[in-house]
C-alpha cells in the first residue's frame, strides 16, 4: 500500500514538475528518522534516563523475588511441622507475594514504555518541525523518510542536516538555516 502512495505521490510530482507548475527544479530531500534519533543527543540523554530507571525497577523487582524466594524456602521447611490450616495461610500468603509482584513487574513496565513513548512523540513532534524548516529554508518540493521509500540515493539524504540542526536547536543555536 505504502509502496503505491509513495509512486503515486512520484507520479504526481513529476506530471506537476513536467508541466512548469514549480519555477524551481524539483528537489528531493530524505531522512533517516531512526538513524536520525538514535544520533541526537536528546535522545541519547532520555535513552540514558529510561535506562537508569529500568535498572532500578529491576533491582526493586529482585528484591521482591529474593523475599518470596526466602518465604518459599522457609515454608518447605516447616511444611512437615504446620497444620492444614497454617499450611493453607502460608500457602496464600507465598501466592499473595507472588501476584504482588506480577502486578509490580506490570506497572513498572507500562510505566516505563509510557515514558520511553514520550520521549519519542516529543522526539518526533520536534523533528518534524525542523524538517518542515529545513525543506522551506532549502526550498525542498518533498523530503521523505526511510518508511515509505525503497531505494535512497545518498546525495538526497538530508539526514547529517537535521540532526545539526536539532543539536543546534538542543545548544540554543536556532534551528532551520540551510547548511
Amino acid at each position: 500500500m505504502r509502496v503505491k502512495i509513495f509512486f503515486g505521490a512520484l507520479g504526481i510530482l513529476a506530471l506537476l514538475y513536467t508541466t512548469g507548475a514549480w519555477a524551481d527544479p524539483l528537489k528531493i530531500g530524505f531522512v533517516d528518522l531512526d538513524r536520525a534519533l538514535r544520533e541526537l543527543p536528546e535522545a541519547q540523554v532520555g535513552a540514558a534516563t529510561l535506562n537508569k530507571q529500568i535498572e532500578a525497577k529491576q533491582k526493586e523487582i529482585e528484591a521482591k523475588r529474593q523475599q518470596i524466594d526466602a518465604f518459599q524456602k522457609e515454608l518447605e521447611k516447616d511444611f512437615p511441622k504446620l497444620n492444614n490450616a497454617q499450611r493453607q495461610e502460608r500457602e496464600a500468603q507465598l501466592q499473595s507475594m507472588i501476584i504482588s509482584l506480577q502486578q509490580f513487574q506490570r506497572q513498572a513496565q507500562d510505566g516505563l514504555n509510557y515514558q520511553r513513548n514520550q520521549i519519542l512523540k516529543n522526539l518526533q513532534d520536534q523533528l518534524v518541525k525542523v524538517v518542515s524548516n529545513i525543506g522551506r529554508a532549502g526550498h525542498y518540493t518533498v523530503i521523505l523518510n526511510d518508511k515509505s521509500v525503497l531505494y535512497v540515493n545518498g546525495a538526497i539524504d538530508i539526514t547529517p542536516q537535521v540532526v545539526a540542526a536539532m543539536t543546534d536547536k538542543a545548544n540554543g543555536k536556532g534551528v532551520g538555516a540551510a547548511k
